[in-house]
């Protein structure tokens, strides 16, 4: 394997699932989502020898190819619904693909912070927090009581709370909510 393929692949295992999570923030489909991510990384391979060997300036440019591509396709897809009257669509303003990516870096840290939790919390604060399931849907599917999904999804929200920096935190409680 090339330096060049060595350096792509540990950029692609860094980055590759919080640009999906980018991706699909702005436009709700995972297929599509990994698609552009996918288109993302071939033009990051295309141009690797070009860009500034940095690690800020390797994320910079995937999340911009990202947002590129889908500003884009919603381009094409508005001169398209013209011509069919489909539904009208909004441009995006920066603000969205600004919240999108830090909803995806704010993901990404809490997911990590998740692995260090005990097996047995893990589950239950995934599966509260992360996929919205109520504490009897989690209580009927893992056959533990309330009270210890109770326990468990506070252990687990005040671990991350200490671990997490606040500004991260508080955008987490917010998409909790």
């Amino acid at each position: 394997m090339s330096t060049t393929a060595k350096y792509i692949k540990l950029e692609f295992e860094k980055h590759y699932q919080n640009l999906c999570f980018f991706a699909y923030t702005l436009i709700g489909d995972n297929v599509m989502a990994e698609d552009f991510v996918q288109e993302a990384f071939l033009a990051f391979y295309a141009k690797f020898d070009t860009i500034l060997p940095n690690e800020n300036v390797y994320k910079s440019f995937l999340y911009t190819s990202v947002k590129n591509s889908i500003l884009n396709w919603h381009r094409r897809n508005k001169v398209e619904s013209k011509y069919h009257q489909l539904t009208n669509f909004e441009d995006f303003v920066d603000l969205d693909f600004d919240n999108a990516m830090i909803k995806a870096e704010t993901i990404a840290e809490v997911n990590k912070l998740i692995h260090n939790l005990p097996r047995a919390c893990q589950q239950v604060f995934k599966l509260y927090y992360l996929e919205g399931l109520s504490s009897k849907e989690i209580a009927a599917q893992l056959n533990i009581s309330i009270n210890t999904i109770k326990t468990q999804k506070l252990r687990g929200l005040k671990y991350i709370q200490s671990k997490l920096h606040p500004e991260y935190f508080l955008i987490f409680i917010f998409l909790i909510n």
